[in-house]
């Protein structure tokens, strides 16, 4: 079974660009345009992990990723910061909003692949790990 991952990003760009490699990595790429989007998709589809873009509408994706930790039953979902605010403390301020890990755009799409595929990786380990 592919590994879903949701690509939250109200740029048609970068939701392109992302959806094109992660699907040539055998991921599921799921899509989400806004913030009210992606948390939908997050409670609906369970996704392994989250690339979320911090500035959408409707919903931005730091909301998103304060109303996902909150949930419990979501709060195991890596959150990676998929974003252009790229000043010093912004990727401080993804952390500290909820999100596990933090991208700055433009990147180089392996380097998105790379990232993803640690999150997989990381939880894969926590879900085997026995008791």
């Amino acid at each position: 079974m592919k590994i879903k991952v949701l690509v939250a990003d109200d740029d048609l760009d970068n939701r392109t660009i992302a959806k094109e490699i992660l699907t040539a990595f055998d991921f599921d790429v799921l899509i989400a345009t806004d913030g009210e989007e992606a948390l939908s998709m997050i409670k609906s589809e369970r996704p392994r992990v989250v690339v979320l873009d911090l500035s959408m509408p409707k919903l931005n994706g730091w909301e998103v990723a304060k109303r996902v930790r909150e949930d419990a039953s979501l709060a195991g979902i890596p959150l990676i910061a998929f974003s252009a605010h790229a000043l010093v403390g912004d990727q401080l301020k993804a952390l500290s909003a909820g999100c596990d890990d933090y991208i700055s755009k433009p990147c180089p799409p392996r380097d998105l692949v790379k990232k993803v595929q640690q999150w997989v990786e990381k939880t894969t380990a926590v879900e085997e790990k026995p008791l």
